[in-house]
């Protein structure tokens, strides 16, 4: 198992009492008769953290877990995000859904609207999970129709990440990290390198148009700026000023200031960070480990407020249980979720996510780590960040790997195939068509 769990208080010594007490043990006994069964229960959950860190974050404390004896044993299996839709689709029309999924809360109103997640206000309320250390963001997300379906985990937001040498070489401080916009163009216009033909050696800042980063800096720059992703009606508002002020601030980096090259970097097996084309990059804290692991000299530091005010955008993952046919399950699948809840600073900083419960986020096993430094900057972020919105139709909308008008149209505008306004207005057409289904 890797050392990295060993930093867990207690959890060689775990047994099964104590487990229980943890989760209420004794609540949970006589509210769920099936946790009584003398054999432990096998207990399937099923996620998306298919990298090989998380795979292993995910599987050690699971490992630990198991190994307590805690009245149940857990099985992991992991798939890439829209396999594991598909198929939890597919389980749950057929009877044979997995007792736990591990997702991002963005989908959560999708599945909660197919009724494919059974509500756990009984569950959180036997075992005394508390949410009240978790954000009002995070526990207004898990909440579908005034229920509570999932147990929030952690949040990622978007925030800056520099190479301190080149910034440095630039003449600049980086412990003085650009706050505002005109701070940060001014930083990306130093940061690009030029040869003596004129021909550009470095980027100052990545904006790739083929991975989900240049998304997810619009749809922050959206809320600087003042506007929303969504109108009151429930349709796109990709068309307001904000969104044209957000889109035409990425287009003027790309065409009019040349700090960026949207061709540079992304979704094509291409480390434009660590390969030094680029100086800085937007992107969330999953990537510290990566940069620490290649011994990298680097900063991170919050969003620069570009509009007119701070907003990152940021998703989550929670924990929900699958509506089954009884629920013989239930009891042990709430001792594992508040345990997992409760002893998530470790996976979280092996992950690179930032836990929801305050307790994790703040007790020595995050803030003790080499990594916490550098996650600071998103803890930061905590108080205005904003999430893609929670509704039915996301996963058509905020597809992972598939074109959408949304995905299709933001890239015609970094490319120069269609004009801001041509793009959006596009875009709105098609993303209200989506939004106009159930999902």
């Amino acid at each position: 198992m890797s050392k990295v769990f060993d930093r867990l208080p207690g959890f060689d010594v775990l047994n099964r009492r104590q487990l229980m007490a943890l989760a209420g043990g004794a609540a949970i006994a006589a509210a769920f008769p099936g946790l009584a069964r003398a054999d432990d229960p096998s207990i399937t959950l099923w996620h998306g953290w298919t990298g090989a860190d998380n795979t292993t974050a995910l599987n050690g404390v699971i490992d630990i877990f198991n190994k307590a004896g805690a009245g149940a044993q857990v099985q992991p299996t992991g798939y890439d995000w829209d396999t594991l839709f598909s198929k939890w689709v597919v389980s749950s029309a057929a009877g044979k859904a997995p007792d736990l999924v591990l997702f991002h809360i963005t989908e959560l109103p999708q599945f909660a609207s197919k009724g494919m997640l059974r509500p756990i206000d009984d569950i959180i309320a036997t075992t005394k999970l508390d949410l009240t250390a978790v954000p009002d963001a995070g526990r207004q997300a898990v909440t579908y129709d005034g229920k509570l379906y999932a147990v929030p985990l952690d949040v990622h937001p978007l925030a800056l990440y520099y190479n301190v040498d080149m910034v440095k070489e630039a003449g600049l401080d980086p412990d003085k990290p650009p706050k505002t916009g005109d701070e940060f163009l001014e930083w990306a216009k130093k940061l690009t390198v030029k040869d003596a033909s004129g021909k550009v050696t470095r980027y100052g800042f990545e904006l790739p148009n083929t991975w989900a980063t240049a998304r997810w800096t619009w749809f922050s720059l959206i809320y600087q700026y003042g506007g929303t992703f969504l109108d009151d009606k429930g349709l796109a508002a990709v068309d307001s000023e904000a969104s044209h002020k957000a889109m035409q601030f990425l287009v003027d980096l790309i065409k009019v200031h040349g700090v960026t090259n949207p061709e540079v970097g992304g979704n094509k097996g291409e480390d434009a960070f660590a390969s030094k084309q680029v100086a800085m990059k937007f992107i969330g804290p999953w990537e510290v480990n990566l940069r620490l692991a290649q011994k990298m000299n680097f900063m991170t530091a919050p969003l620069p407020v570009i509009g007119q005010k701070p907003a990152a955008w940021a998703n989550a993952h929670c924990m929900s249980v699958s509506k089954q046919r009884s629920d013989a399950n239930v009891g042990p699948d709430g001792i594992f979720m508040k345990w997992f809840f409760d002893n998530f600073a470790v996976p979280a900083t092996t992950v690179g996510i930032i836990p929801q419960n305050k307790a994790a986020r703040e007790s020595k096993d995050f803030t003790g780590t080499a990594q916490y430094p550098y996650y600071k900057a998103f803890i930061e972020e905590l108080p205005y960040v904003v999430f893609e919105p929670l509704i039915p139709q996301y996963l058509s909308v905020f597809s992972f790997d598939k074109p959408t008008p949304l995905v299709t149209n933001l890239q015609a505008a970094l490319s120069g195939s269609k004009s801001v306004d041509e793009a959006l207005k596009d875009m709105k057409e098609g993303l209200d068509t989506q939004l106009s289904k159930k999902g």
